[in-house]
């Protein structure tokens, strides 16, 4: 994990997003979309590829792919998985 960076780009908790976090694909590891935006304009925003890659830090890395070259974000997939769940459990 890359420590204390500041991500560039942020996930937002569509439903798109929580139904990839909470996935099987993603727990197992597998390729999903999300929903992301810029953190300096929110208004911007992109659809990016996440990962799980699990370890002793079990993280999520978040791809984000544009024409101004690709950007990568990690965070603790733990806890994405939480937010997800608690978010989803607000939505309905």
């Amino acid at each position: 994990m890359t420590g204390l960076t500041m991500p560039l780009y942020v996930l937002e908790y569509t439903v798109k997003t929580v139904n990839s976090l909470l996935s099987p694909a993603a727990l197992e590891g597998k390729e999903v979309e999300v929903d992301v935006y810029d953190r300096r304009d929110v208004e911007k925003k992109h659809t990016g590829i996440g990962r799980r890659i699990p370890g002793d830090d079990d993280f999520f890395r978040v791809r984000v792919a544009l024409d101004s070259g690709e950007h990568e974000d990690e965070w603790n997939y733990t806890i994405l998985r939480e937010s997800a769940g608690r978010s989803r459990k607000t939505k309905k």
